[in-house]
């Protein structure tokens, strides 16, 4: 398989930090900072590329989508796509409550954001190319349930799907 790299971060520092998290999350098949780091302080600058102002949802998603185009070409293919939930709920008093949390599906306590991933396949060998695209939004926290807003008889229009 082709190397996959970010490419679109400006400043070289970040690049090359975006690029070794990329390199140990595909090796190690993980999705845990904590599981493919070997230290405190190795995990620590993770989190801060992560939560650095100079690297956007936006960068990180075009960079998986053009290793994904890039490793895949001339390839057919096979594109799973779901949608599920990231529930934050055991952590809703370390999480902050800003625009990137919502309300989920959950019946107790739902607090977190929904995801939408596309993860596309070798159609024969099954091996793994990225994501061709990534969706990643959330409700706002004072919307109401599905099950207050009667969901069942909404009309198709206000539906999310």
């Amino acid at each position: 398989m082709k190397e996959r790299l970010l490419s679109d971060i400006k400043d070289p520092r970040l690049l090359k930090r975006g690029n070794i998290i990329l390199d140990k999350l595909f090796k190690n098949s993980v999705h845990s900072i904590r599981q493919i780091t070997q230290s405190d302080s190795e995990a620590k600058s993770f989190y801060r590329f992560l939560q650095n102002d100079n690297v956007s949802e936006a960068d990180i998603i075009r960079n998986m989508t053009a290793n994904c185009v890039f490793s895949s070409a001339n390839k057919v293919l096979l594109c799973i796509e779901d949608t599920t939930e990231v529930n934050l709920y055991n952590h809703k008093n370390r999480v902050k409550k800003d625009q990137y949390i919502g309300r989920t599906n959950a019946v107790k306590g739902g607090i977190g954001f929904l995801l939408h991933p596309s993860f596309v396949l070798d159609a024969q060998t099954l091996v793994p190319y990225g994501f061709s695209d990534v969706k990643i939004w959330n409700r706002p926290l004072e919307k109401l349930t599905k099950k207050d807003r009667d969901y069942n008889k909404l009309p198709i229009e206000e539906k999310e799907s």
